[in-house]
């Protein structure tokens, strides 16, 4: 059909049988829809009010992550994680709007987060203030920040009346080289609509405002809106799907003019700051965080143009070297900017705030259509049936304002850079807090890659391993004698436990603490010593012995002799009122899944559970990931688990209370043809999941188990001369990762061959892709190093960590800058490269899911390592006050041994101070149980 409609030589007798076609094909698919479709209550996670046609009569409801459905019944359970509703028109509307939303609030879970009807407004001002400060103080992005008062404002994915709208922001679009970020010279002006950025063009609005007299019709500077469906929506996202279709039914049945067509980012931006009266667009998310809508992967025949060029991917920037990716990833940094971020509360008064209505809008230059602002008309009270359906028509397609949020000016950020003292783990690693300055607060020197183009990103202002101190992490030895088996997964849980696994399946305890040194000497000690850590005090750890009948350990574990390490998934989710950490195993080697609660501050197993036969073939590796209130989320907490298996399938489980555990899996996937599955891995937040075999990586939708996307191993990890025979396939092993910036993180191995055939050399890398399957870039590793065992992704998706030979390493994921190295947290002391040296096996940060305080490394030989991140002092005394270390009162009791040795050393020819750095050492070196014991734990008379 597209490509007879497409032909400008068809006749009228061709069209008119390609129309019959259409109309059949169109009752078919009508036909196939379910007459019903069902959503479960349990798993709402918010439910706002909305406007529709600037009428108070729509509801948006967001679903957890679901995974699929595991119930019956008639109807189909909808995989959507949104849902919006209209109630008609007219106040009979907007009161059955309110009774529904009555209804389904009383009925969901206390976790959802609600906007009841007679609570709006209290709602909002609650909302908007805790929302307002996380960006203020800088816990939240540029971009998360738009995007959530987009939704606040009524803004909604659902509605392209009504679709999100986000800032021009750059406006060099011509040179060579990425644009220098530190320049306000490469920005737009913020302070201003679009329609006000060319002052000749102002003129003529203004001209028009100041002279229109109509006794009906409000003056207005602007006809045109900078957001609305067909114009802005449709015309950006052309390209992809649903919004290829919805264009065509606009344009009867075919694509526009080619020349209309969105085409060039350049040109685009020309037009919109230009002379044209009609041009005064801003973008959707899509340009901060979407490569595909400039690409065109579905083979649209867009046409062709006047100047006879054939219309394909957009025409992007001579800087983005023609990657779609790197023009994004841009876009996104110049989005979080320190320029940006200093003139975007003006932009958020011109559309959400003061500025949007009134005096202060006609000042601002910002007047738009009368009909585009909410309580301009009310529709309701027209009685003529056609002028009521033409001015409901007008406002659909015209633009609609969103809600005023802001009445006051919108107040302004602290800007990272000058205080970085205060800047998270993830902060620090984020390629957002990089590029702007250096840590004094000056202005970067911009440097070259390798290949001489410009850097996007400056150097970390703090890295939290390689500049901490010594007083920073402890090292815990596996007890005497040895030896023992490695430490593969663990797991930080409450405010000072974490559990760990071995490879013979057992469990381990262990207990941490932190003494922030408050001493005057300490006080203004990161403000006179910036190069060195950020906190001060005394960080200890030990290895909990409890009494047990029988050994806490897996359901199943391999034989020692295979080298076959278990399968295991452990929940970053408390259950059972915040006391468990749920255990996902392989059950019996033959395809059962166990599944265990155990008591991270005991040890012991507080309840298991067998489902045998969901695989043909053992369980080879399981993923999990929390959602939920779990993930910083509405709705009820819980977990999403991925479980792979040596036959080639997998399944998605979903776990929602520690007193239900599922006995069968909401979603099977395929599509690997029998090759074992080798990793997997799954984000909630994009609502993706993948598996990986030799030969085959395939993404799937969590939704309903739908394959997305399918591509195998790399063809370019290494840069090898033409002649030289290669072969890639991805590595066994269960290390992967996928980031919420869409991109795709794998382990590779390349055999390298001689003129006979014969294997020379094998390479591991890991490979960067995007969600598209393109290939981005890959990163070879030591061969000292081995094969990573773990790769853990930032909330943020912009770095990684990766688990191997001799610690843990950090990388940028970044298509300018793919997998660059940034930090090590090394596990051992030794300056030996070798096979031999220890193994970082798992990683975890905790206890808070987004802000880590401490990380636990579990190691090759039964040790795990503890090591102290920024705002740990901060955090340890908070919870001191609220009684939550045990280790506490030892921790007091060593301070008086450091006391009481500096006090002698004054007196006594300083020979207190070595005392003191010794006693410090030996207790790094053996832990506050093998040391002291009868000072630190001593029992009072």
């Amino acid at each position: 059909i597209e490509e007879a409609g497409g032909d400008s030589q068809a006749t009228d007798l061709q069209m008119a049988e390609i129309e019959k076609l259409l109309e059949r094909r169109q009752k078919e698919i009508a036909s196939m829809r379910p007459k019903s479709i069902r959503w479960n209550l349990s798993e709402l996670s918010h439910v706002y009010l909305r406007r529709y046609r600037l009428r108070d009569t729509g509801l948006e409801m967001f679903f957890i992550p679901s995974g699929g459905t595991s119930y019956g019944g008639f109807g189909l359970f909808s995989p959507a994680t949104s849902l919006f509703l209209d109630f008609g028109s007219g106040r009979d509307g907007n009161e059955r709007r309110d009774e529904a939303a009555h209804a389904i609030m009383r009925r969901a879970p206390p976790q959802t987060i609600k906007q009841w009807p007679d609570r709006s407004g209290q709602f909002l001002h609650e909302q908007l203030s805790r929302l307002t400060m996380g960006w203020v103080e800088g816990r939240i992005t540029n971009f998360d920040y738009l995007l959530h008062l987009n939704m606040l404002a009524g803004r909604s994915y659902n509605d392209l009346c009504q679709y999100p709208v986000m800032p021009w922001v750059l406006s060099n679009y011509t040179s060579k080289e990425v644009p220098d970020l530190t320049d306000k010279a490469n920005f737009r002006d913020l302070t201003k609509p679009m329609g006000a950025l060319n002052p000749d063009r102002l003129e003529d609005f203004l001209e028009r405002f100041q002279t229109f007299a109509d006794a009906t019709i409000p003056p207005f500077m602007y006809g045109s809106h900078y957001s609305t469906s067909a114009g802005v929506v449709l015309h950006f996202l052309v390209r992809m799907h649903p919004f290829a279709g919805l264009h065509r039914q606009l344009q009867g049945g075919h694509f526009d003019v080619a020349d209309r067509l969105f085409s060039s980012v350049p040109r685009t931006w020309e037009m919109c700051t230009g002379y044209s009266a009609a041009e005064v667009k801003e973008l959707t998310p899509e340009w901060y965080c979407n490569p595909a809508f400039l690409k065109n992967n579905n083979k649209f025949k867009l046409g062709t143009s006047q100047d006879n060029e054939v219309l394909g991917d957009v025409v992007l920037p001579p800087w983005a070297k023609n990657s779609a990716e790197r023009f994004v990833e841009v876009m996104r940094n110049a989005l979080e900017s320190d320029v940006c971020s200093e003139m975007l509360p003006d932009w958020i008064d011109l559309i959400f705030g003061r500025k949007q209505q009134g005096p202060e809008a006609v000042k601002a230059h910002n007047v738009f259509f009368y009909l585009t602002y909410y309580g301009s008309v009310d529709v309701a009270s027209i009685e003529d049936e056609g002028l009521r359906q033409a001015t409901e028509l007008q406002i659909a397609h015209f633009g609609q304002c969103p809600m005023q949020l802001f009445v006051r000016p919108h107040v302004r950020r602290t800007i990272q850079i000058r205080h970085y003292q205060k800047m998270t783990f993830y902060q620090m690693l984020s390629a957002y807090t990089q590029g702007a300055g250096t840590a004094d607060g000056t202005e970067r020197n911009l440097q070259l890659t390798k290949d001489g183009s410009q850097r996007l990103f400056g150097e970390p202002l703090f890295l939290p391993f390689f500049s901490a101190s010594e007083s920073h992490f402890v090292h815990l030895e596996a007890p005497p004698p040895g030896p023992h088996a490695d430490l593969i997964a663990c797991r930080l849980a409450g405010v000072d436990r974490c559990l760990a696994v071995d490879a013979n399946g057992i469990f381990h305890s262990f207990r941490w603490a932190w003494k922030a040194d408050m001493s005057e000497e300490g006080e203004d000690y990161s403000r006179h010593n910036k190069q060195e850590t950020l906190d001060r005090g005394c960080f200890i750890a030990q290895r909990e012995l409890h009494r047990f009948r029988t050994v806490p350990r897996l359901m199943y574990s391999p034989d020692p002799g295979s080298r076959t390490l278990p399968a295991i998934g452990l929940s970053k989710t408390l259950f059972a009122s915040r006391s468990v950490l749920l255990v996902l195993s392989d059950g019996d080697g033959r395809g059962g899944l166990a599944m265990q609660l155990v008591d991270p501050a005991k040890g012991s197993i507080k309840g298991e559970a067998l489902v045998s036969g969901v695989h043909a073939s053992r369980i080879v590796c399981i993923a999990m990931d929390p959602i939920g209130t779990a993930a910083g989320h509405g709705g009820v907490g819980g977990e999403l688990a991925i479980v792979g298996s040596a036959d080639g399938n997998a399944s998605l489980w979903r776990f929602m209370s520690s007193h239900y555990l599922p006995l069968r899996p909401r979603i099977r996937m395929r599509g690997h043809g029998g090759q074992k599955i080798q990793s997997v891995a799954l984000s909630s937040a994009i609502h993706v999941c993948m598996t990986i075999s030799a030969n085959r990586l395939c993404l799937f939708s969590v939704g309903n188990g739908a394959l997305v996307r399918t591509w195998g191993p790399p063809a370019d990890t290494l840069d090898l001369p033409g002649d030289m025979k290669t072969k890639t396939v991805f590595a066994d092993t269960p290390a992967c990762c996928l980031s919420v910036q869409g991109f795709v993180v794998t382990v590779c191995k390349t055999s390298i061959f001689d003129e006979k055939g014969q294997v020379v050399r094998e390479v591991v890398t890991l490979h960067l892709f995007s969600l598209e399957g393109m290939s981005l870039g890959s990163k070879a590793l030591e061969s000292w190093r081995g094969v990573p065992r773990k790769i853990i992704c930032t909330p943020d998706g912009t770095a990684i960590t990766v688990c191997s030979g001799r610690g843990v390493t950090i990388h940028r994921l970044s298509a300018i800058t793919p997998l660059e190295f940034i930090d090590e947290w090394h596990i051992t002391e030794s300056e030996e490269l070798n096979d031999q040296m220890p193994a970082a096996m798992d990683a975890d940060f905790g206890p808070s899911l987004m802000r880590p305080i401490v990380g636990a490394c579990a190691l090759s030989g039964g040790a795990l390592r503890f090591h102290a991140l920024p705002g740990i002092s901060a955090w340890s005394e908070r919870h001191k006050s609220r009684g939550g270390f045990s280790l506490g009162k030892p921790i007091g009791r060593l301070r008086n041994v450091f006391g009481m040795g500096k006090s002698a050393a004054k007196n006594a020819a300083n020979v207190g101070t070595d005392v003191a750095k010794e006693v410090a050492s030996d207790v790094k070196e053996k832990g506050v149980g093998g040391f002291l014991t009868g000072t630190l734990f001593r029992k009072k008379k």
